[in-house]
C-alpha cells in the first residue's frame, strides 16, 4: 500500500497538483474574473491549507493508486496520457457540465477555460504518474 512505488510517484503528481494551479490561476485571474457573476472564494483569513494540502495528497495517492491499478503494470506515457483523459471526462468535464447547469455562479466561458485548465492538468499528471511508476517499480 505504501511501497516506494507509489510514493514517489504520489509526491510528485501532489507537488504538480499543488502548485500549478496556484500558478495558473493567480496568473489568469484577471481573465477569469470577468465570467464571475458570485464570489464564492473564502477570504484569504478562513483559507484551510492544511485541509487544502490534506485533499491534494489524498487525490494525487488516489490518482496513482488507481492509475497503476488501470494500467496493469504497463506504465508507458500513452497510458498516463489516456487515463488522465479519463479522468478528466469524469470529474472535470461532467462535473462542469452539471455545475453550469444547475449554479449561477460563473458563464459558460469559465466552464469553459477551467476545463481545458483541468484536462491539460490530469493528461499531463497521467504522464508524469507513468513516468515515475515507470522508473520505481
Amino acid at each position: 500500500m505504501f511501497s516506494k512505488s507509489i510514493i514517489w510517484p504520489t509526491a510528485v503528481v501532489f507537488l504538480f497538483f499543488y502548485i500549478v494551479p496556484f500558478l495558473f490561476f493567480y496568473a489568469t485571474e484577471a481573465c477569469f474574473e470577468e465570467y464571475v457573476l458570485i464570489d464564492v472564494n473564502r477570504p484569504d483569513s478562513e483559507f484551510k491549507i492544511g485541509l487544502l494540502t490534506f485533499g491534494v495528497l489524498l487525490m494525487s495517492y488516489a490518482f496513482v493508486h488507481v492509475f497503476q491499478k488501470w494500467s496493469g503494470g504497463v506504465f508507458t506515457n500513452k497510458n498516463g496520457f489516456v487515463f488522465g483523459l479519463w479522468v478528466s471526462l469524469l470529474l472535470v468535464i461532467s462535473m462542469s457540465l452539471i455545475r453550469y447547469a444547475t449554479q449561477a455562479a460563473f458563464e459558460a466561458p469559465f466552464y469553459i477555460l477551467d476545463g481545458i485548465f483541468w484536462i491539460a492538468m490530469y493528461a499531463i499528471g497521467g504522464v508524469l504518474a507513468a513516468i515515475l511508476s515507470r522508473k520505481a517499480s
